[in-house]
């Protein structure tokens, strides 16, 4: 018995050092080296073979989509942290460690029972049960608006995407169309010159044509330059890797929008992110108010130490008899009976929380915040109408600018420019007419693709704000996010 009782106090060392350890987690190694290049490496893999070759030769805004969802590091970063917020529910429920501790008495104190060696307890402290189920929902409700933070990110980057997208089909359909334009009246310059000697065409205009067509050079060089600045933009959304070629967009898919703003109202209130994360809001505000009340239930701990006690050093005398046959008692020497006996004690205390001008306060907080989260909830939902009316507005203006060049404008302006050249061939029409009516022509195209372009970044803004899609649905089809 006495050799286990000795072997305590080892075991204790023992389990200290163990717990020193075990608990020195490993140093993180100094970053060495190029660390872009290092993310690079890690984070930046270039395309599948297939996926490269689509987006060189006939790239498509599905594609441009699908690639950005699984490699934009905005989106991945905001997936990781929405990932590390459902661990935290886990440790919100979960009590505060115990607490053990162990004491060794280097000059030991003498009692009745025997010298004291050294004492080992153990504490746990238990909050109140409902106390962790309220932490617990504060993380779940935490969690749930990290999600949130992570559909928006990724509506964030999507929209960016096609930002990006239809401005590379703006200047990639306007680059043809402006070379076109500046040959043509590089041309009808050329013809111009010849023309001078007959006195057909004024001096006046062919220098127009020419000049006309130098500013077409200088546009095209523009254009050509905006194509580089987008495609390195639509590169950095799509985390690839420097250098990746991005061939010729030609198509900008659009649709039409059925339905006025109230419709729209109404898929915003059940589907925009930010309305759901302000709910949310409110509803953790009232978990934290509902702690705030139970803080003024205490929190008890209980424990119990161990106090390893040695048997008596010297014998006590014990009470003298007197013998009636002698006049002097004779001293008898004996131990306790409970001598060397360890000390085992029950350990129970608890806070008590009693200034209650402190707990008011912290409830009326609580309160306080909770009432500025249902303000901005609301504030929220009324930003959300008038942007959902703004962009709205923006789908619908950009959409009749379409059909108003495509039905109207365009075959219009064409047809004056057949006729004009046919005027001018037969001499019945000056060559500044020829180049109004081409250059009328030119802007139109150009003013079409711009307006597509800028249409499909409206219907990306609209379903930003939506939080969903915004096609028509029929009745009774099921919304979906």
């Amino acid at each position: 018995m006495n050799r286990v009782v000795v072997l305590y106090p080892r075991i204790a060392v023992g389990l200290l050092a163990a717990l020193l350890l075990f608990g020195c987690a490993r140093v993180p190694e100094p970053i060495s080296g190029d660390l872009i290049q290092m993310l690079r490496d890690e984070y930046q893999a270039p395309l599948e073979e297939e996926d490269a070759n689509v987006l060189v030769g006939e790239p498509s805004l599905h594609l441009a989509v699908r690639l950005a969802a699984g490699r934009n590091p905005h989106a991945q970063a905001a997936r990781l942290r929405w990932r590390a917020a459902i661990e935290r529910e886990p440790q919100a429920v979960t009590p505060p460690d115990p607490t053990a501790r162990f004491g060794f008495q280097f000059d030991s104190v003498e009692t009745r029972v025997g010298p004291q060696r050294w004492s080992l307890g153990v504490s746990q402290k238990v909050p109140w049960w409902r106390k962790l189920w309220a932490r617990g929902r504060v993380a779940a409700t935490q969690a749930d608006i990290t999600r949130l933070q992570y559909e928006i990110a990724m509506r964030e980057t999507l929209n960016e995407v096609k930002d990006a997208w239809y401005e590379l089909y703006y200047i990639d359909q306007a680059l043809p169309i402006t070379e076109r334009i500046e040959e043509m009246l590089r041309n009808e310059a050329v013809l111009a010159y010849q023309e001078l000697s007959v006195g057909r065409t004024p001096l006046n205009e062919a220098l127009r044509a020419e000049s006309q067509a130098a500013q077409l050079g200088y546009d095209r060089i523009l254009l050509e330059e905006r194509r580089a600045t987008q495609a390195e933009r639509l590169r950095s959304l799509l985390n690839l890797p420097p250098q990746t070629r991005i061939g010729v967009v030609r198509s900008a898919p659009i649709y039409s929008i059925e339905g006025e703003t109230d419709e729209l109202n109404k898929r915003a209130e059940h589907y925009a992110e930010v309305l759901k994360i302000k709910g949310l809001n409110v509803e953790r505000a009232r978990y934290e108010t509902y702690l705030a009340k139970l803080a003024r239930i205490p929190d008890p701990t209980i424990g119990f130490n161990l106090v390893k006690v040695d048997s008596v050093r010297a014998p006590m005398m014990s009470a003298p008899s007197v013998s009636p046959a002698t006049s002097s008692p004779p001293a008898s020497a004996s131990k306790p009976s409970d001598s060397g006996k360890d000390a085992f004690i029950g350990l129970i205390s608890m806070n008590l929380p009693i200034w209650e001008w402190r707990n008011r306060a912290l409830i009326r907080e609580q309160e306080a915040l909770e009432g500025a989260m249902e303000w901005e909830a609301l504030r929220e939902v009324n930003r959300v109408r008038a942007a959902v009316a703004g962009t709205w507005f923006d789908v619908q203006l950009t959409g009749r600018l379409v059909d108003l060049y495509v039905q109207t404008l365009i075959p219009q302006a064409e047809s004056v420019m057949r006729q004009a050249e046919l005027y001018f061939r037969a001499d019945q029409a000056s060559l500044s007419n020829l180049i109004e009516s081409t250059l009328a022509w030119h802007n139109f195209q150009l003013a079409l693709h711009r307006a597509r372009a800028d249409h499909g970044q409206a219907l990306a803004r609209l379903e930003q704000v939506l939080g969903t899609t915004a096609e028509p649905r029929e009745t009774g089809e099921g919304d979906q996010p």
